[in-house]
């Protein structure tokens, strides 16, 4: 339930066909042009790679005889120069000459990444690790194990190069925790029970193990995870086989959480804590800059309340640094950034109802609220001390812009450095004095421009082509803003339409649905070239809402559906249709909805609680009994069912089965682990047990969010569904030119 899936994966997938007409291609043709084409190409420098150290960003060129050239970009004229001289390029090529044997004096890599602020660079060259030191003009070889895993299938990385790069430490037979000198190549078991990924507790609880920052210890969970086994049945060979991964349901009990400390060279090992039923989470690890405590949240079984706790490193004692509590759930964000004085943090907190940056000093006591008002501050990206400036990301104007602002360390001079209405997608270098607004609004398409610390543009890095666009007419959606369905509060939303819109005809509607308490659909931001826009080419309406449940609202709208997932969430989208349906183009009686993970359990809750406002509908990679949701999503926001059993109850799909009145599609791939295929296969079940009509499409080893030809196929399935069943203008011609 992880991801935020949605049409715009499928952009990427080319259309073949016959050449179109360019300025007036409407209905399929329209659409195909709008998927084969970028019909808005944003043209120069997207995105930029800075430097550490001064001021700079990375740019390179291929050359087939002298191999890639790198160079540093001076941020304010744009002038190139060689980012190395020609006696370090020089010694780069013959130390990995040394090592491995090669000829030439080609640099032997396209891409690396800079350590130690810059002086080593790390490098692979297929599946060797290389790390060359600029002070010594040394490289060594970084020897990792052959084999690691076998790994959970949920996992991110095999393993993490300790801070000097002499380890790696890595998981071997799911939950060994395994070192590797980077040397030698000699490898030692340190712990047992230590796994790839935390998947205990809610979303995004940061890693399992940790280094300290002078390679000499790691601060690790452990756990007895091996009853959160689902399988998986592989069935495309002639003998089907059978995987695991590990999958902890709302209804799985808690495991015991530990929390230790190991000395690697000695194997001391100090346990700092071990969790409890009321506060069983243990997340988002963190040393202290000078390595003396490690930090981390300890959360409670309803993730409303947690501690930050700091721990010694070699005894293990625990003080507490802070106590944050919601009256519902605690949204997760990790804003703990250490000051370089070593005695102050950043934070941040919902406790006012928005979230807001806080300063701490080391002993726990508030210094400073940073920023205050009705509006949610995002991320910081960095921390200035010499100048005395924190800057982050925000969201304005009801969650519609994101912008990028600074503020001092005492709270004043709070600053909005992207004034312009719209989403600015920002990067800031490293020495704070520059940054990259990648800037867009409805009526404005991308533009991407170099501005100062203090927000002055200084150059445009990038702009955006629009003369297609305005040849083909294609014109931006339309921002909603409609009821929710209390009758009182305001919620956004966005309605797509044909470039031949005729407001004299009816139109089916698609509403397009995710709604998830961790994301946002509708903003301020270039939208013209969308995939619901070209959807829309197809003869439809497409319109999207973002109800109460979501993102960058405060925490009252967020908090909408606690406890109540399927709840006042549906019945806002019911709300917008049935606002929408007031226009005289809207035909009410063709109207559909698609959306997959939480977007599928909104398609169907929609479906079965509102079958008089939808006909059709789509579910992709559904959850259909929250019970069978996984613990770390859907426990945060619905507790348990022992907990819940009324929001639980109200929740389960497959009760509503019966209420099915429209057509239904249901889609899932066999290797889903985010929502497992279970969920479909026992709604199936229900549906044909009630005597309800329902297709389904199986994706045999597919994934969450569908894949290459899955993906194609997927998409061409359900834009067949609604053409067939909702019936736009020449649907007939269209479905049979899909395939």
């Amino acid at each position: 339930m992880r991801a935020r899936s949605g049409f715009s994966v499928f952009l990427t997938f080319a259309v073949t066909g016959a050449s179109l007409a360019r300025a007036q291609a409407r209905g399929k043709e329209l659409f195909e042009l709008m998927l084969r084409e970028r019909l808005a190409p944003t043209v120069g420098t997207t995105q930029v790679t800075w430097l550490p150290g001064s001021p700079g960003y990375l740019e390179s060129d291929g050359d087939s005889a002298a191999g890639r050239t790198f160079y540093r970009v001076e941020p304010a004229t744009g002038k190139r120069t060689l980012l190395w001289s020609d006696a370090t390029r020089a010694k780069i090529t013959s130390e990995y000459a040394r090592l491995s044997g090669a000829g030439g004096n080609r640099i032997p890599f396209t891409e690396f990444t800079f350590e130690r602020n810059g002086g080593m660079i790390h490098f692979m060259v297929g599946a060797d690790h290389f790390l060359f030191d600029f002070g010594r003009g040394e490289m060594r070889r970084l020897l990792v194990p052959a084999k690691t895993g076998p790994l959970d299938l949920a996992t991110q990385q095999a393993g993490v190069f300790s801070p000097d790069f002499n380890t790696y430490a890595f998981i071997r037979d799911y939950d060994n925790l395994y070192l590797c000198d980077t040397r030698t190549g000699k490898e030692e078991r340190l712990t047992v029970g230590t796994s790839e990924d935390n998947l205990i507790g809610f979303l995004d609880a940061g890693p399992w193990y940790v280094w300290s920052p002078d390679s000499k210890r790691i601060a690790y969970l452990k756990a007895e995870q091996a009853n959160y086994k689902y399988p998986l049945l592989r069935d495309l060979d002639r003998r089907a086989t059978v995987d695991y991964f590990r999958y902890p349901f709302t209804t799985d009990p808690n495991p015991v959480l530990e929390l230790h400390i190991v000395d690697v060279a000695t194997k001391a090992d100090v346990k700092v804590l071990r969790g409890t039923e009321e506060q069983p989470y243990i997340r988002d690890i963190t040393w202290l800059d000078d390595g003396s405590e490690v930090t981390f949240q300890l959360v409670n079984q309803w993730e409303s309340r947690l501690d930050l706790e700091a721990a010694d490193r070699s005894t293990g004692l625990i003080r507490t640094l802070l106590v944050d509590e919601d009256s519902t759930f605690l949204n997760p964000i990790h804003n703990f950034r250490q000051l370089k004085d070593g005695n102050r943090f950043t934070w941040s907190s919902e406790r006012t109802g928005w979230r807001h940056i806080y300063l701490y000093d080391r002993s726990g006591k508030v210094l400073k609220q940073l920023t205050n008002g009705d509006w949610d501050t995002g991320e910081i990206a960095a921390i200035d001390e010499t100048a005395g400036w924190v800057y982050f990301s925000g969201a304005i104007r009801l969650g519609l812009e994101r912008h990028f602002f600074r503020v001092k360390l005492d709270g004043s001079a709070l600053t909005d450095l992207t004034p312009e209405s719209g989403v600015h997608e920002v990067t800031l270098d490293p020495s704070t004095r520059f940054f990259t607004d990648h800037f867009s609004s409805l009526a404005t398409a991308p533009v991407v421009t170099l501005r100062s610390a203090e927000g002055r543009s200084v150059r445009v890095l990038a702009t955006t082509n629009t003369d297609r666009v305005t040849q083909l007419h294609l014109a931006p959606p339309e921002l909603l803003t409609v009821k929710a369905s209390d009758n009182v509060t305001d919620m956004h939303g966005m309605l797509f339409k044909p470039a031949d819109f005729d407001p004299a005809k009816r139109y089916p509607l698609i509403v397009y649905v995710y709604g998830g308490p961790h994301t946002k659909s509708i903003r301020n931001r270039y939208e013209t070239t969308d995939f619901r826009a070209a959807l829309a080419q197809l003869g439809f309406l497409v319109a999207e809402f973002d109800g109460r449940g979501t993102l960058d609202r405060g925490k009252r709208f967020q908090a909408g559906s606690y406890l109540r997932l399927g709840q006042a969430d549906v019945d806002d989208q019911a709300a917008g249709v049935r606002q929408l349906r007031m226009r005289s183009y809207l035909d009410s009686t063709r109207v559909g909805v698609t959306g997959i993970s939480h977007g599928g359990f909104m398609t169907l809750m929609m479906m079965l609680r509102y079958p008089d406002v939808y006909q059709v509908g789509a579910a992709g990679a559904p959850l259909t009994d929250v019970r069978n949701g996984p613990r770390q999503y859907i426990g945060r926001i619905m507790r348990t069912p022992q907990a819940n059993p009324e929001g639980y109850a109200k929740a389960d799909i497959l009760t509503l089965a019966p209420n099915l009145k429209g057509r239904l599609l249901l889609y899932h791939g066999t290797n889903d682990h985010n929502a497992v295929l279970g969920n479909t296969m026992q709604l199936a079940r229900k549906l044909i047990d009630a005597g309800r009509p329902v297709d389904m499409m199986i994706y045999p080893g597919g994934a969450h969010v569908l894949e290459g030809l899955d993906a194609w196929h997927g998409i061409k399935t359900m834009l067949s569904y609604f053409l067939e069943h909702l019936r736009p203008e020449g649907w007939e011609r269209t479905r049979a030119a899909l395939w």
